[in-house]
């Protein structure tokens, strides 16, 4: 067994109002909460041991899970809409399930703008917010859209449809962690291919209807204000998904937010920039649970 099949093996399903999702829960039963928050179409297993081994071993209590429609959690079919507030309501389920009254919330991607929902609505729940790769508004045209290349590689997957046989299915997973990474941190096929065959056993979709989700959800950019908890933010220069001026408008529009602009990172949480993070992060954690005591 590969050492990313050994992790993707942890955890049970739970109930969380009508639907059932994957969590894998680590750590000290009185430690302060985290609650990893995974991207679209992704599991929460790609949250990797770099980041939960060491956030254990501080004392915290780690909480990561499978979105809705993703892995081994509830699916829906193509008519059954829902939004990030849908997927906000699923995130503050699984915290009572766990009894977690409110957590450090760390969000890639989409699950960024899961923990900026949260952190708007429901204030109380949410310690902190770490942010990497994400945006408050997909779509604004002043931020800026994807990369041109990147559009014309996810157009001609769209089109070419994802191949039915398992190893094509891998390599399908690992040209997409391609297009996605930068020049920073050399991409490891195998270590990726691992993981892909790992996200294929566990219940991968092609689609889901996370991206829907994200663009039929109203901005956010207007409400960044109003967020209260401590925010560090993490954007690669070279993301092309959301280039940097997101992750500006992010770190400009919350209050005391703190900006970490890597250079050539693109839109990617690698183990390398984990384990660079990890005095940054710990000392935001560490300082975020100081002030809301």
């Amino acid at each position: 067994m590969t050492d990313a099949a050994a992790d993707s093996a942890r955890g049970e399903v739970v109930p969380v109002g009508d639907l059932e999702l994957w969590a894998d829960l680590q750590g000290p039963d009185d430690g302060e909460a985290v609650v990893l928050i995974a991207g679209a179409d992704s599991p929460g297993f790609r949250w990797s041991p770099a980041i939960v081994e060491p956030l254990v071993a501080e004392g915290y209590r780690v909480l990561r899970f499978d979105h809705r429609d993703c892995g081994r959690s509830t699916r829906f079919g193509a008519n059954d809409a829902y939004r990030l507030d849908d997927l906000v309501g699923d995130t503050s389920g699984l915290m009572d399930h766990f009894g977690m009254s409110a957590a450090h919330v760390v969000g890639r991607s989409m699950g960024a703008m899961i923990g900026q929902v949260l952190a708007l609505d429901h204030p109380d729940r949410v310690r902190s917010l770490t942010l990497f790769g994400s945006s408050p508004a997909p779509g604004d045209d002043e931020l800026g859209g994807p990369d041109d290349d990147f559009v014309e590689a996810m157009t001609t997957r769209l089109f070419a449809g994802p191949p039915k046989d398992e190893s094509a299915q891998i390599e399908w997973l690992v040209e997409l962690d391609e297009f996605l990474c930068g020049s920073l941190y050399p991409l490891d096929r195998q270590r990726q291919a691992a993981l892909a065959e790992a996200e294929i056993r566990t219940g991968w979709a092609a689609e889901t209807g996370h991206g829907v989700a994200v663009h039929a959800s109203p901005g956010r950019r207007d409400r960044l204000a109003q967020i209260t908890a401590p925010t560090l933010v993490v954007h690669g220069t070279a993301d092309p998904v959301f280039p940097p001026a997101h992750g500006r408008a992010l770190a400009t529009g919350i209050e005391g937010a703190v900006l970490v602009e890597v250079e050539g990172l693109g839109h990617e949480v690698p183990d390398q920039l984990i384990e660079e993070l990890w005095p940054v992060l710990q000392h935001h954690l560490r300082e975020s649970g100081r002030w809301r005591e």
